[in-house]
């Protein structure tokens, strides 16, 4: 099944010991750099069907000069570094600026790339956004120096320096069924009419994985889960999540949505999921699964092969 699953298995051989330490402006100007870019949420892609749009080096340090943008290592091949580069603070259209590709959310076009190269936007978009977001000290607010090549900053001050590294939040991810074989899906509000999809939730401080199914479950469903089974993980960088997903068993009940978090929450016969359709065609009565990119779909399709 985790073959299945966008945005994970990552064959890049990461460069930890080159990058550990390393020097970014150094790492630019090596022979065979290359770079992707992120611009303003969107990643540059080209061709049909599209895969990474790549840069050399030559243009990559041009464009670094003009945007003063924070670039990473992301690892590197037998050409050499392959970098990552935020170019947001080039004014362009809404269409972005012209690099000889096209700007695209990586959720609308993931499913369309090929596996390592929806792997490696989804590492590099990851890593960036984190840089975007943190720019002063959590710990006492001062400026902040970027090490380890983009993977890590630490904070000016000699009387702080404390060390700040990329966030990722573990968030859980279940399929319940009961033991006549139903699935419980639900919706929250802030989802497109129509969209139901596996209960999820973020880990607690001091909670174990298993414990976070458990309690989301009762928390949204007012149903008790008896048992757990691990199935598989995904990257989530939207903007900094590791979905974990389970497969979960309950004796059953009457599922009660919680108000303040979901709006329906009910079981579903594999009949009746099977009559669902995608979000741009909708199946019975108006009802749909979520997008094929998520470990959700993942669970889901699991489910309806038995």
């Amino acid at each position: 099944m985790t073959s299945a699953i966008l945005y994970s298995g990552l064959g890049l051989d990461r460069a930890h010991a080159v990058r550990r330490g390393g020097d970014i402006a150094e790492l630019m100007r090596r022979p065979g750099a290359r770079f992707t870019l992120y611009w303003r949420g969107r990643q540059l892609v080209a061709g049909t069907p599209p895969s990474v749009r790549w840069l050399d080096r030559a243009y990559g340090l041009r464009l670094a000069e003009a945007t003063a943008g924070n670039c990473l290592l992301l690892g590197e091949d037998a050409s050499g570094p392959l970098l990552a580069l935020d170019v947001s603070g080039l004014e362009a259209d809404e269409n972005g600026p012209e690099m000889g590709g096209n700007w695209v959310w990586l959720r609308s076009v993931g499913g369309l790339l090929p596996a390592q190269d929806s792997a490696l936007l989804a590492y590099a978009r990851g890593v960036l956004v984190w840089r975007e977001k943190t720019r002063f000290c959590a710990t006492c607010g001062g400026s902040l120096l970027v090490q380890d090549s983009g993977h890590s900053t630490k904070c000016a001050a000699p009387s702080c320096g404390a060390l700040h590294f990329p966030r990722t939040d573990p968030a859980i991810i279940m399929l319940v069924t009961d033991p006549m074989g139903r699935a419980l899906l639900g919706r929250q509000p802030v989802w497109a009419p129509g969209m139901y999809s596996c209960l999820a939730g973020f880990v607690e401080p001091g909670e174990s994985l298993e414990g976070a199914v458990a309690r989301e479950v009762w928390e949204e469903a007012g149903i008790e889960v008896r048992s757990t089974t691990y199935v598989a993980s995904q990257p989530w960088p939207f903007p900094s999540s590791l979905m974990i997903g389970f497969n979960a068993l309950a004796d059953g009940g009457e599922p009660v949505a919680d108000p303040h978090e979901i709006e329906d929450v009910r079981w579903f016969t594999r009949d009746e999921v099977r009559t669902f359709g995608e979000a741009d065609r909708p199946g019975a009565e108006g009802r749909f699964l979520p997008r094929k990119d998520s470990i959700a779909r993942v669970l889901v399709n699991a489910w309806l092969k038995g």
